[in-house]
């Protein structure tokens, strides 16, 4: 079978856990780190020592070059549309941080791009591949916990002055498209939708209490889904120290709590505890620090994609997918700014 030469564009923080991912997945997979371009040159030539691979001159360069299949797109999220429409353009597959994009039109681009080259892409969301979320969401959607009443997220993160002023475009609306919501919160919000289901309304404040930036700090929105049942979502930068998120998903017969992806508390009426659900402190949290997360969900998300090439199927987030976290983060802007609800097919519906 013909290896997939990979490649990864940005070599910032993130990066790292890319290339790390990728060369784990050379042990089962027909994959190979192959190169590595940034804006930046001597940063490109010291991450391409680290890992032994090619620098490329340029990002066109990359995208251009026959060597090249599939790319990880690691740089600020404003740029993450552009680059992924264009290396659809050139055919490559795609696998993008999040966000996927920041602005309803980037979003609708990278869509149309991806599926008019008939090219894969895989959208960061590595808290889906968690055996416990899994477990959670087969139990939900079993109807096992009953009427869904609540589903809720609370990511009280911190992130401190010097986070934001150590890369220019943190806090940005060109460069971030948001704060505490579209960069921090944005994983636990699509776990949320992934479990609960879509939400039909939206109803937010946001505000910027604690940092100098354009974005957010602090976030609390309500939900009502589709399902009838109703959510909250918190979201800071702003709380000290920063705690672990933590989700709470309430039924008629029962309540399943996680922190992470860890689980605090499983209580259906009439069962027993599964053997499989094991309660223990949570590991790798991002809450006060971007670089504590591990590795483990990077290899699980490129690996679909690589699986998905593969087999040639959609991976389990693809630019679909990816759209869905955005769209609410970007209603519960609108919300914010309105100070209405915002209907949600409505709101996905406009052009």
């Amino acid at each position: 079978m013909k290896i997939i030469n990979y490649g990864i564009i940005g070599c910032g923080l993130i990066a790292d856990y890319h290339a790390r991912a990728v060369l784990e997945l050379e042990k089962t997979r027909p994959v190979k780190l192959y190169g590595v371009v940034d804006v930046r040159r001597e940063a490109a030539e010291k991450f391409a020592a680290k890992y032994n691979i090619k620098v490329f001159d340029t990002i066109d360069d990359m995208l251009a070059s026959p060597e090249i299949d599939a790319v990880s797109i690691c740089t600020p999220s404003g740029f993450h549309s552009d680059l992924a429409v264009k290396a659809a353009n050139h055919g490559k597959h795609i696998v993008v941080e999040k966000p996927m994009a920041i602005t309803k039109e980037q979003l609708e681009a990278v869509v149309a791009a991806c599926d008019s080259n008939n090219v894969k892409l895989s959208s960061v969301a590595q808290m889906r591949f968690s055996k416990n979320i899994q477990l959670t969401r087969e139990a939900i959607k079993s109807g096992r916990l009953g009427r869904m009443v609540c589903g809720d997220v609370y990511m009280k993160y911190y992130r401190s002055p010097e986070y934001y002023a150590a890369g220019g475009w943190r806090g940005t609306v060109k460069l971030d498209g948001g704060g505490a919501l579209m960069n921090q919160g944005i994983h636990g919000i699509d776990i949320l939708e992934y479990i609960m289901g879509p939400v039909k309304s939206v109803y937010a404040i946001t505000r910027t209490l604690a940092r100098k930036i354009e974005v957010e700090d602090t976030a609390v929105c309500v939900l009502e889904y589709e399902s009838g049942a109703l959510g909250v979502i918190e979201g800071t930068t702003s709380v000290y120290p920063g705690y672990e998120k933590r989700f709470e998903f309430h039924g008629d017969k029962g309540t399943i709590k996680l922190e992470e992806d860890s689980f605090i508390d499983w209580n259906i009426e009439g069962e027993e505890v599964p053997p499989e659900v094991v309660f223990e402190a949570s590991h790798g949290s991002s809450a006060s620090r971007p670089d504590s997360i591990d590795v483990d969900g990077h290899v699980r998300n490129i690996g679909d994609l690589i699986d998905s090439i593969v087999e040639n199927r959609s991976p389990l987030i693809d630019q679909h997918e990816g759209k869905m976290p955005v769209d609410l983060i970007l209603a519960i802007y609108e919300s914010n700014r309105t100070g209405r609800p915002v209907d949600m097919k409505e709101f996905r519906s406009r052009k």
